[in-house]
């Protein structure tokens, strides 16, 4: 009997010496091919979104010169003489990381153009009158319009 205990234990030993420790190569693969699918996934959409958030800086400078329209044309009465640089509308903005040179006020239509690095896209306000006719409304177009980069 105690023959028949000794080599039960002893060959379980052998058992548990023989298991795995670590990983192997293929479940190593497996791994790897994972990260790179859900990485192609991610990294465009991640590229999408960061020029996206780029171009949010030309929205916020438009709003400056939105106000500055408004004023104008308040004072006026008359969007034809609102341009950048005239009746109190700020020259055109330098340009930044995110905004392209270019941009420009004309009648009170502002017009900007991203770099590259924020898509490249450009955003047009334009000011018309309201049904009222005492306020601006604005309305945007042009290319960021599509991408859903716009306001």
């Amino acid at each position: 009997m105690a023959f028949g205990r000794w080599a039960a234990s002893h060959v379980w030993r052998l058992f548990v010496k023989q298991q795995q420790l670590g990983i192997t190569l293929i479940e190593m693969m497996i791994v790897v091919a994972i990260i790179g699918l859900i990485a192609s996934f991610a990294l465009p959409a991640y590229h999408e979104h960061t020029m996206k958030a780029r171009f949010a800086e030309l929205n916020s400078i438009s709003n400056t010169y939105k106000t500055a329209v408004a004023l104008c044309y308040s004072e006026s009465n008359d969007l034809s003489v609102c341009d950048a640089g005239s009746h109190g509308i700020p020259g055109p903005a330098d340009p930044t990381d995110n905004l392209a040179a270019g941009m420009t006020v004309i009648d009170g239509v502002i017009t900007m153009t991203g770099t590259e690095a924020a898509g490249g896209w450009t955003s047009v306000m334009t000011p018309s009158l309201s049904s009222s006719g005492g306020t601006l409304v604005w309305s945007q177009s042009g290319t960021c319009l599509e991408k859903g980069a716009c306001k």
